[in-house]
């Protein structure tokens, strides 16, 4: 049965197939006004990356830098001082430092670290044919392993849990319990990170890559650099989480590119780029207007609300070429998945690294890609598409 249309932006991320109703908001005026969400919606490739672009649109509105809801609490504290949440001189800072230390990582050592961690998580569970638990395991606890092990700190079971409880932070939707958790996760992750950026010498050379960026190791708690180093954990959660997953979609309907991938391994990275667009993790992003902005001739006042559908974006035939096909030897452009502009995602490619250890491992184990036990829909979420997937009778969606 065909799933009737989303009934808006923020309703289409979790969608089976939300794709033709983004182009149709394609078609409308380059910024226009949802009467369900009140929010303006920028749906086109050139206007996402205008908004983007444009200094007098932030990405946290003025009169509340932190959501209100963490505002003053363990969470709040951490959300306030991380590099892609606010326009401080300090987040100036930050972001320069997290660019300065990720971009001197070796994409090439991510990926096999992630893909000799997934392989022996696989052989640990057996042949994963029908265990759900193996994939999110895979999808979750796997990346921010990785990323413990990127930036020099042990890593344990209770590290993936912790990320997972903090990360409850981000969601407007989370429930009292919820950000209780999560303010005890900010306590328990500062706790284990500020240590070790009290080592000397430093803990690994991306630590000394942070500092040598400009945020230096505090006496105390919540400081920059801690805020910083707990903020790769939580921006490679979910959307690492999202990226594997809809990897593996990807291969359930492309019929015969598993057995390609296995043939040419090479080809797992332009791959993992091509499903960041196809179907990206990330949906959409917002931005406020701080100041009255006039935008393609319409007056935004100060506050409002501009809702970025980098999904919609991906797939704009303006942009991208037959962009409703998935194409694997596509020219590896840019990616509205990922941001543009001062609030890019600093680790797009240690997150495509990620992704592409982890997806090829599933593939080189002989994953049954089309089994038609596999099922999934998807976790809700405002912003990211990420797949939860099961094993029953019937077949894939």
């Amino acid at each position: 049965m065909t799933e009737p249309y989303p009934t808006d932006p923020l309703q289409a991320v979790t969608h089976p197939d939300p794709y033709p109703y983004y182009a149709e908001l394609r078609m409308q005026t380059p910024l226009f006004k949802d009467a369900a969400t009140g929010l303006w919606v920028a749906a086109r490739h050139d206007m996402v990356h205008a908004v983007l672009g444009d200094e007098r649109l932030t990405v946290r509105p003025s009169t509340e830098p932190v959501p209100r809801a963490i505002a003053g609490q363990p969470a709040g504290e951490v959300f306030g001082r991380l590099a892609r949440m606010n326009e401080g001189d300090a987040h100036r800072i930050a972001r320069r430092s997290l660019v300065k230390a990720l971009s001197a990582v070796d994409a090439e050592t991510v990926f096999q670290s992630a893909r000799t961690h997934a392989v022996a998580l696989i052989e640990r569970a057996g042949t994963p044919a029908n265990d759900a638990g193996v994939l999110d395991a895979l999808a979750f606890a796997l990346p921010v392993r990785v990323v413990a092990e990127l930036i020099g700190m042990p890593a344990d079971d209770s590290l993936e849990a912790s990320v997972r409880h903090f990360v409850a932070c981000l969601s407007p939707a989370s429930s009292p319990e919820a950000l209780r958790g999560a303010h005890e996760a900010a306590m328990q992750l500062q706790t284990r990170l500020f240590a070790l950026t009290q080592r000397s010498p430093a803990a690994s050379a991306f630590v000394e890559r942070m500092v040598a960026g400009g945020l230096e190791p505090g006496a105390d708690l919540p400081n920059p650099l801690v805020a910083n180093l707990l903020g790769l954990f939580s921006q490679t959660f979910d959307a690492t989480a999202g990226l594997v997953g809809n990897s593996i979609v990807t291969l359930t309907r492309e019929h015969g590119l598993a057995e390609h991938l296995i043939a040419t391994p090479s080809d797992i990275h332009p791959f993992v780029h091509e499903v960041a667009r196809y179907d990206p993790p990330v949906h959409n992003t917002r931005r406020f207007a701080r100041e009255a902005v006039e935008i393609e001739g319409l007056a935004l006042q100060p506050g409002d609300a501009v809702l970025v559908l980098l999904a919609a974006a991906s797939r704009d035939s303006a942009a991208f070429e037959n962009a409703d096909r998935f194409v694997l030897d596509r020219r590896r452009d840019g990616l509205p998945g990922f941001g543009a502009g001062r609030h890019a995602c600093p680790g797009e490619t240690i997150a495509q690294a990620i992704a592409a250890g982890i997806t090829m491992a599933l593939v080189a184990a002989r994953f049954d890609f089309s089994n038609p036990a596999l099922h999934w829909t998807y976790r809700a979420s405002l912003n990211g598409r990420i797949p939860k997937f099961t094993f029953t009778e019937g077949n894939p969606q």
